[in-house]
């Protein structure tokens, strides 16, 4: 911080706002541990499958789709983008792939 000479030294010190937001800064460290949850909801997602739990399995999709729409909320740099719109991609795959195993005629 530098004062000019015209500032009194023995008052209180004045603080000048430069640049600011109103806006949250988001930390790479927020966006990882939002994606580090979505990755271990499809991990569950997974377990739930196998184990054929289908009500469990309807609420992982939820609980991923809840994750998914919270990190599109944030203030992404340009890593946080690509991630999202990786874990989307991949997200959509396997909502596919669920709808055909459950729509199979094997599963009914």
């Amino acid at each position: 911080m530098s004062l000019a000479a015209r500032d009194n030294f023995r008052g209180r010190p004045q603080l000048r706002l430069v640049q600011g937001s109103f806006r949250p800064v988001i930390s790479p460290a927020d966006w990882q541990r939002v994606a580090s949850a979505i990755v271990a909801c499809t991990h569950e997602l997974a377990k739930h499958l196998l184990d054929q739990r289908w009500v469990r399995v309807d609420e992982a999709l939820r609980e991923r789709r809840e994750l998914l729409a919270g990190m599109g909320r944030m203030l992404l740099d340009a890593d946080g983008r690509r991630c999202l719109l990786s874990l989307e991609q991949a997200a959509a795959e396997s909502e596919r792939a669920i709808d055909a195993m459950m729509n199979s005629p094997r599963a009914r």
